[in-house]
């Protein structure tokens, strides 16, 4: 919740701007949104286990609510995969000297 002042002798009304959010309308912050997706991607932990999880630790988040989250955080990061070069890869890169 944010705060608004009123002026007494205008009545005009300010507010600070609203935080951003990387998922508009998300309760997820950017910190929780990356452990998530690492978590996922990098430490092949799938979505229900991760929901089993967080429930150990007393946080309900249904496995439909995480995928939607990965779902948003995708499409919040196409294009920033846009510009990433797809044909290059540590793994197939020359390291042999010309």
């Amino acid at each position: 919740m944010r705060e608004a002042f009123s002026c007494r002798a205008c009545e005009t009304v300010v507010q600070a701007p609203a935080p951003y959010h990387a998922i508009a309308r998300g309760r997820a912050g950017p910190g929780l949104l990356a452990h998530i997706a690492v978590a996922k991607f990098d430490d092949h932990l799938p979505l229900y286990r991760q929901s089993e999880i967080y429930a150990r630790d007393g946080v309900t988040l249904q496995t439909s609510t995480l995928s939607g989250w990965m779902g948003a955080t995708a499409a919040a990061l196409a294009p920033l995969a846009e510009l990433l070069p797809w044909n290059w890869s540590p793994l197939t890169a020359d390291t042999q000297a010309a």
